[in-house]
């Protein structure tokens, strides 16, 4: 009998589980299983490891250790986690924003790099039963994902980080879960602003308003934001109470600057009532500089954390660009892992965390020791090659912080805290008073 992989189940959702098996090997046989797949620029992302077959001729992932390979140890999932760029040092950044399925093509090799078997599997973010609504209004821009049925779900308002655009797979996965999700574009995309620049917080209260009125929408409206709409999230909770319950994931506790091209400049991000708000300056020195350069001569990754230190200590105002999550009055969940490179986002989130002191017992602050920028929702999902480092132009490869497995340890585990504190919150709350 020729060798042969089976993978359960071909045709599922971003966040199922595979079982990926190899049978009829020869008792204690080495057998390599690589897997392929592309991003949404197209560059292809490759992983591999090498198994030895038990004495029945088989391989479980989910039982064997690879003797050699992408990563180590048992772990099912560890070949999709594990993919990175081929072509890049250090791999890159996997692009993923659209909410087309991606394809894995696993493929099993013997110890003479034969081909034996190859099995594609299909990762969807959404089917038939969500519909996907893309919205153009003059002071909302985005996609909606919702349950196309005749009843009414919790609405979401989805920010994506410094990336700008919309998170459409993401706001596609929630949606399947039973939610009603607006991908909210609020810079970087047709119809708003190129820059992160005087964007006002009116903006972001119109959508709101404009998802509770929805007819998917049970009148209730959550935020989730990542990383700059992690602060996002937080100021606007601050300054709005009408939100069901909060999830900032590597947030800031600062108001911090705005970007011009990507790059933060000496702008504010945002406004309220056509005024600016007071923001954390960012502050380079020479050494900085240096540093960049050096990293763009060697291809060595580059962290911002000192620029981050510095512009702290440099600040005569930091006090007054301070976040005041104080006056949030819905429940919030804060994710950041301690070895973000990005920002000091566990240091932010422990900021938030002391200045809310005891105000809810049902605020949840999670950290996550392996954990870098890219460590959860909705840029760290289960089934998703996981990120710890960027190209980002100009040569420059910029850390992110953690290790592969660190962050895809985290998307698990907080996906499933994100859904059971929205399902706390929203769902058991809607229950309750129907």
């Amino acid at each position: 009998m020729n060798p042969r992989l089976v993978i359960t189940s071909q045709h599922a959702f971003i966040d199922q589980p595979l079982q990926i098996s190899a049978y009829d090997c020869s008792p204690h046989q080495k057998m390599t299983i690589e897997v392929s797949t592309s991003d949404d620029t197209e560059a292809v992302y490759t992983a591999g490891a090498t198994y030895e077959a038990n004495q029945d001729g088989n391989i479980h992932l989910a039982h064997h250790a690879p003797v050699s390979g992408s990563y180590q140890g048992v772990d099912p999932e560890g070949l999709i986690w594990s993919m990175d760029r081929k072509d890049k040092k250090f791999g890159d950044y996997f692009n993923k924003s659209t909410s087309h399925p991606l394809t894995y093509e696993f493929t099993l090799k013997d110890n003479k790099n034969v081909t034996l078997d190859l099995v594609q599997v299909h990762r969807k973010f959404y089917d038939e039963t969500v519909k996907r609504v893309q919205v153009h209004e003059p002071d909302v821009v985005g996609t909606l994902f919702y349950p196309d049925t005749d009843h009414t779900f919790p609405g979401i308002l989805l920010l994506g980080g410094s990336d700008g655009g919309v998170n459409e797979h993401a706001a596609a996965l929630l949606a399947s879960k039973g939610y009603s999700v607006l991908s909210l574009a609020y810079f970087g995309a047709e119809g708003v602003a190129k820059d992160l620049e005087n964007v006002p917080l009116e903006y972001f209260e119109h959508a709101t308003n404009w998802l509770k009125a929805h007819s998917s929408v049970d009148e209730t409206v959550s935020l989730i934001g990542y990383s700059r709409g992690g602060e996002l999230a937080l100021l606007l909770a601050s300054t709005y109470n009408c939100f069901h319950a909060v999830i900032a994931g590597a947030p800031s506790a600062y108001v911090t600057s705005g970007l011009r091209n990507t790059i933060y400049a000496p702008i504010p991000a945002w406004t309220l009532g056509n005024k600016p708000i007071p923001y954390l300056k960012f502050a380079y020195t020479t050494k900085h500089f240096f540093r960049m350069g050096t990293s763009i001569l060697t291809r060595k990754p580059f962290s911002f954390l000192p620029i981050w230190a510095l512009s702290q200590m440099k600040a005569n105002n930091l006090h007054d660009v301070r976040i005041p999550v104080e006056h949030i009055h819905a429940p919030l969940l804060t994710i950041a892992g301690e070895k973000d490179e990005c920002w000091p986002a566990a240091d932010y989130a422990r900021i938030v965390q002391h200045e809310l002191h005891d105000k809810r017992t049902d605020n949840e602050h999670l950290y996550y020791e392996e954990g870098g920028h890219f460590l959860a929702f909705p840029y760290g999902i289960p089934g998703m090659p996981t990120s710890a480092y960027m190209h980002v132009g100009g040569g420059m490869v910029m850390d992110f912080g953690g290790t592969k497995k660190g962050n895809a340890d985290a998307a698990r585990e907080t996906w499933q805290h994100v859904q059971d504190f929205l399902y706390k919150h929203t769902k058991k709350t809607s229950l309750l008073h129907s």
